[in-house]
C-alpha cells in the first residue's frame, strides 16, 4: 500500500556521512560500475551528453572560476577545463570519489594540472572567500544532503555578483503518497529529496533569480539508452566485473526508470542567479 516517503536519518558528521557514501554507494567497485554505464570519467545521469548541454548555456570563457559540488570522478571539471579554459575545483565527500579523480588528473588530463584541482571537502563546512566563483556546477550529488537551506546560502555566498549556481538533481516525484519499493529505496541511500517546485523554492529564498525545469521525460529516456547500451555490451562488462554486478545494476536502472514513470520519482534542472 502507497505511503509517504519519511525524512531519511540526518547523520551528524562529516565522517559519518564520508563512512557511509564510501561503504556503500560509492566503494572502489561501485564506482568503477557507474561509469561503464554512465560513460568513461562520470558518475552523473546522461554522463558527457548532458554534461555538454547543459555547461552550453553556462557562457563560461577562459579564465572564469568554477566550483563542482559532489563532482565525483572529475568528468565535467575536466570538461569544462578542457574545453572552455577555466580554473576549475573540485570537491567530494567520497575519498574513492576523489582517489580515482586524483589518478585520471595525474595520467590522462596531466596537462589541465595548471587548471584543475580537487579537494575532500564537506561543503556545509569548507571556509571559501565570498564572490569567489563565477559558476557553481553540481550533478545528482546535494540529494546527499539534508540541510540545503543552509547549503544554498553558503554557495550564494561564494559566488560573484551575477554568478550561476546550476544542478541538477534527484527528486520527489509529485505524488502525495509513494510505493513502499520508492519508500525503501530512499531511505537505503540516505537521500534528502524534495519535489522539483520544492526544490525551487528553496532556492528563490535565498537568490533573487531561479529558473527551475522538471526533466523527468529526459531522465527516463536517458536511463533506458543506458540500460540498452549496457545490455549490448553484457559479455565485456561481465569479463570485467561479474554477472552479478552486471545483473545488479540493470535492476538497478530498470528500477529507476519504473519509479519514475509512475511518479514517484523525478528529476530536475535548476539555474539560480545571484545578484
Amino acid at each position: 500500500m502507497p505511503v509517504n516517503v519519511p525524512e531519511s536519518r540526518v547523520m551528524e558528521t562529516t565522517e559519518e556521512r564520508q563512512k557511509f557514501l564510501d561503504g556503500s554507494q560509492y566503494t572502489q567497485n561501485g564506482i568503477l560500475r557507474y561509469e561503464k554505464i554512465f560513460g568513461e570519467d562520470f558518475i552523473s545521469t546522461g554522463g558527457r551528453e548532458t554534461t555538454e548541454e547543459i555547461v552550453a548555456t553556462l557562457g563560461l570563457k577562459p579564465g572564469m572560476q568554477v566550483l563542482d559540488v559532489g563532482c565525483g570522478i572529475g568528468g565535467s571539471v575536466f570538461y569544462m577545463a578542457e574545453h572552455f579554459g577555466v580554473i576549475a575545483r573540485g570537491v567530494d565527500l567520497s575519498a574513492n570519489m576523489l582517489s580515482m579523480a586524483k589518478q585520471k588528473l595525474d595520467t590522462k588530463y596531466a596537462h589541465l594540472k595548471d587548471r584543475v584541482s580537487f579537494e575532500l571537502a564537506d561543503c556545509l563546512l569548507m571556509e571559501v572567500p565570498e564572490s569567489t566563483f563565477d559558476v557553481i556546477y553540481s550533478r545528482d550529488a546535494m540529494l546527499h544532503i539534508a540541510d540545503k537551506p543552509t547549503l544554498f546560502a553558503r554557495l550564494y555566498k561564494w559566488l560573484k555578483p551575477g554568478g550561476k549556481l546550476v544542478i541538477t538533481d534527484y527528486c520527489h516525484g509529485e505524488k502525495l503518497q509513494h510505493s513502499e519499493e520508492y519508500v525503501k529505496y530512499v531511505k537505503s541511500r540516505n537521500y534528502h529529496l524534495l519535489t522539483v517546485v520544492d526544490y525551487a523554492h528553496t532556492l528563490e529564498q535565498i537568490f533573487p533569480e531561479v529558473w527551475s525545469d522538471d526533466r523527468t521525460a529526459t531522465f527516463i529516456k536517458v536511463l533506458k539508452r543506458e540500460v540498452a547500451h549496457l545490455k549490448a555490451h553484457r559479455e565485456a562488462f561481465i569479463q570485467d566485473f561479474s554477472e552479478k554486478d552486471y545483473d545488479e545494476l540493470i535492476k538497478g536502472w530498470e528500477a529507476k526508470v519504473v519509479r519514475a514513470s509512475s511518479g514517484d520519482q523525478a528529476w530536475g534542472l535548476f539555474l539560480a542567479t545571484k545578484n
